[in-house]
C-alpha cells in the first residue's frame, strides 16, 4: 500500500523535495543580496536565481523532459514565461507584508515561498511539460488496449 502511494505521488514527493532546494537557493541568494540592496532588488535577482535551478532539476528529475537541442529554448521560455505570472504574485506579497503590514522582508519571504508552490507545480505540470504528460497518457492508453 505505501509503495502504491510512493508510485502514484513519485513526480510531487521530486517535486517538494526539489522545491526545498529550490527554496534553499532562493532564501540563500535573497539574504546574500538583501544586504546590499532593497527588498524587491533582492526578491527579483534571487527570483531568477532560483528559477534557473528550478527549471533544470524540474526538467530532469520532475518532469523528465526529453527535449533536446534548440527545442530547449521553447521550454525555457515557457518556463520562466509561467514563473514570470507568479514572480509579479510574489511581488505583490512582499510589497504587502513588508511595506503594508511592517514585516520582515526574510519571513514574508519564506511565506511567499510557501504561498507559490502550488501555482508554479500547476505551471509547470500543464503548461511547460504538458507534451511529457501527453505523452505518458498515451502510453498507459496503450497499455490498456493490449492488457
Amino acid at each position: 500500500m505505501v509503495k502504491q502511494l510512493l508510485k502514484k505521488y513519485d513526480r510531487i514527493i521530486r517535486y517538494l523535495v526539489l522545491g526545498f532546494g529550490t527554496f534553499l537557493v532562493n532564501m540563500w541568494a535573497y539574504g546574500f543580496i538583501s544586504k546590499v540592496a532593497n527588498y524587491s532588488i533582492a526578491y527579483t535577482l534571487a527570483w531568477g536565481i532560483a528559477v534557473l535551478f528550478a527549471y533544470v532539476t524540474n526538467r530532469q528529475w520532475v518532469f523528465e523532459s526529453k527535449v533536446s537541442g534548440w527545442q530547449v529554448v521553447p521550454e525555457i521560455i515557457k518556463y520562466y514565461s509561467s514563473r514570470g505570472l507568479t514572480f509579479w504574485l510574489g511581488l505583490v506579497i512582499m510589497w504587502i507584508g513588508v511595506n503594508l503590514m511592517s514585516f520582515n522582508d526574510f519571513y514574508v519571504n519564506i511565506a511567499r515561498n510557501a504561498m507559490l508552490l502550488i501555482p508554479n507545480y500547476y505551471l509547470a505540470k500543464f503548461y511547460v511539460f504538458r507534451d511529457k504528460q501527453k505523452q505518458e497518457q498515451a502510453a498507459i492508453e496503450s497499455d490498456l488496449v493490449e492488457d
